[in-house]
Protein backbone atom coordinates (compact mmCIF):
# COMPACT_ATOMS: atom_id res chain seq x y z
CA UNK A 1 0.00 0.00 0.00
CA UNK A 2 1.18 3.36 -0.91
CA UNK A 3 0.97 6.30 1.72
CA UNK A 4 -1.61 8.95 0.76
CA UNK A 5 -2.30 10.76 4.07
CA UNK A 6 -5.19 12.75 2.66
CA UNK A 7 -8.13 14.84 4.57
CA UNK A 8 -11.28 13.14 3.26
CA UNK A 9 -15.08 14.05 3.53
CA UNK A 10 -16.67 11.10 5.12
CA UNK A 11 -20.39 9.69 5.93
CA UNK A 12 -20.27 7.18 8.76
CA UNK A 13 -22.55 5.49 11.14
CA UNK A 14 -22.77 5.95 14.99
CA UNK A 15 -24.31 2.86 16.89
CA UNK A 16 -26.31 4.06 20.26
CA UNK A 17 -23.22 2.34 22.10
CA UNK A 18 -20.93 4.43 20.08
CA UNK A 19 -19.17 1.98 17.79
CA UNK A 20 -18.68 3.92 14.64
CA UNK A 21 -18.72 2.42 11.05
CA UNK A 22 -17.57 4.39 7.95
CA UNK A 23 -20.01 3.96 4.94
CA UNK A 24 -18.83 6.08 2.22
CA UNK A 25 -16.02 9.08 1.51
CA UNK A 26 -15.30 11.37 -1.27
CA UNK A 27 -11.56 12.60 -2.36
CA UNK A 28 -10.08 14.68 -4.66
CA UNK A 29 -7.98 13.00 -7.15
CA UNK A 30 -6.25 14.87 -10.22
CA UNK A 31 -8.75 17.35 -9.43
CA UNK A 32 -12.09 15.79 -9.49
CA UNK A 33 -13.86 14.52 -6.53
CA UNK A 34 -14.72 10.98 -6.39
CA UNK A 35 -17.50 8.68 -4.03
CA UNK A 36 -16.37 5.48 -2.48
CA UNK A 37 -18.38 3.51 -0.54
CA UNK A 38 -17.05 1.23 1.92
CA UNK A 39 -18.06 -2.56 0.85
CA UNK A 40 -16.04 -4.31 3.40
CA UNK A 41 -14.36 -3.88 7.02
CA UNK A 42 -11.55 -6.12 7.41
CA UNK A 43 -10.12 -5.00 10.66
CA UNK A 44 -10.64 -2.17 12.92
CA UNK A 45 -8.10 -0.67 15.32
CA UNK A 46 -7.87 1.89 18.40
CA UNK A 47 -5.09 3.91 18.59
CA UNK A 48 -3.50 7.01 19.66
CA UNK A 49 -1.43 9.27 17.58
CA UNK A 50 0.31 12.77 19.25
CA UNK A 51 -1.96 11.48 22.49
CA UNK A 52 -5.14 11.64 20.79
CA UNK A 53 -7.64 8.21 20.43
CA UNK A 54 -7.90 7.31 17.11
CA UNK A 55 -9.61 4.62 15.12
CA UNK A 56 -7.89 2.38 12.67
CA UNK A 57 -10.06 0.92 9.50
CA UNK A 58 -8.55 -1.92 7.10
CA UNK A 59 -11.30 -1.45 4.71
CA UNK A 60 -12.16 -3.38 0.64
CA UNK A 61 -13.44 -1.64 -2.04
CA UNK A 62 -14.34 -1.95 -6.11
CA UNK A 63 -12.65 1.69 -7.30
CA UNK A 64 -12.51 1.79 -11.07
CA UNK A 65 -13.69 -1.87 -11.05
CA UNK A 66 -10.87 -3.09 -9.48
CA UNK A 67 -10.80 -4.31 -5.81
CA UNK A 68 -8.53 -2.00 -3.67
CA UNK A 69 -7.47 -2.44 0.07
CA UNK A 70 -7.11 0.74 2.13
CA UNK A 71 -7.29 2.68 5.32
CA UNK A 72 -9.15 4.96 7.09
CA UNK A 73 -7.96 7.19 10.14
CA UNK A 74 -11.02 8.84 12.44
CA UNK A 75 -9.57 10.97 14.81
CA UNK A 76 -11.99 10.56 17.89
CA UNK A 77 -11.36 14.25 19.08
CA UNK A 78 -11.44 16.35 16.08
CA UNK A 79 -13.83 13.93 14.50
CA UNK A 80 -11.25 14.58 11.12
CA UNK A 81 -11.13 11.37 8.56
CA UNK A 82 -8.02 10.81 7.02
CA UNK A 83 -7.37 8.42 3.60
CA UNK A 84 -3.72 6.60 5.60
CA UNK A 85 -3.29 3.90 2.43
CA UNK A 86 -4.28 3.11 -0.13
Amino acid sequence: MKLINKNIDMISWTSKDGAVTPVRFRMDENGEAITVKVDRIIQTEKNKFGGSPTLCFLCSSIIDDIEKIYELTCNCDSQKWLLKKI
